[in-house]
């Protein structure tokens, strides 16, 4: 009766370490068609959420939930968490205020623009009891205005407006921004990373996980 008993404690113990071998770190990329990957050739190889997988290893899961045209704004084409949520991740990243950054939406509705941001970090601390950890990301430059979009928009009202959420929310801060603006090149529309530029916002984020994970 011992030996079996022993038996079923050591087979118990090995499916248990199985399962701790198979469960990984999901890493949430929430963002618009920069981290969906608009602008490379390959989105599941070359966005930068799929470079940020090869970087970060088999301990993590990468998920790409970037959607094109999507604000942070909620009366501006928001972007919708529901993915998020549904993937429970333990860390999620959030790239948004590319498409904030037009004169009519700072003009209308700027003001709230701190608040929708805290908000949309609220949902993910609140409806998830994993408590997933937050990092907000500083939106590369935009290179050549178009679309509406502007990169005076982006680096005197947005850029400052995100500051304010990541001082208020206690979340981490990758910064996309500062890295990117000697590398115009790697936009070829002026908007959205090639696969060099995505690779280089892949190993910025990188870092800031590493440096996270080591309590820096």
């Amino acid at each position: 009766m011992k030996k079996w008993y022993g038996i079923l404690l050591l087979v118990f113990g090995v499916g248990l370490a199985a399962v701790a071998a198979e469960r990984k770190i999901v890493v949430a990329c929430c963002g618009d068609s920069i981290t969906q990957g608009v602008g490379v050739r390959n989105p599941a190889q070359e966005s930068y959420p799929a470079q940020l997988q090869k970087l970060l290893g088999e301990e993590y899961q990468v998920l790409n939930l970037g959607v094109g045209g999507r604000a942070l704004l909620r009366k501006k084409d928001p972007y919708s968490i529901g993915n998020g949520l549904k993937a429970n991740p333990d860390i999620v990243i959030m790239a948004l205020g590319t498409n904030d950054s037009r004169e009519a939406n700072w003009s209308q509705f700027g003001h709230e623009f701190v608040g929708d941001y805290l908000n949309l970090i609220d949902q993910f601390r609140t409806r998830l009891a994993k408590k997933p950890e937050i990092f907000v990301v500083l939106p590369p430059p935009i290179f050549v205005d178009r679309w509406e979009l502007k990169n005076s928009i982006l680096q005197e009202k947005t850029i400052p407006a995100i500051r304010q959420v990541v001082e208020k929310s206690g979340a981490r801060l990758i910064d996309f921004n500062t890295p990117m603006l000697n590398r115009k090149q790697d936009f070829a529309d002026g908007v959205h990373p090639n696969a060099a530029g995505a690779a280089k916002l892949a190993e910025i984020a990188a870092r800031a996980l590493q440096e996270a994970k080591a309590g820096k």
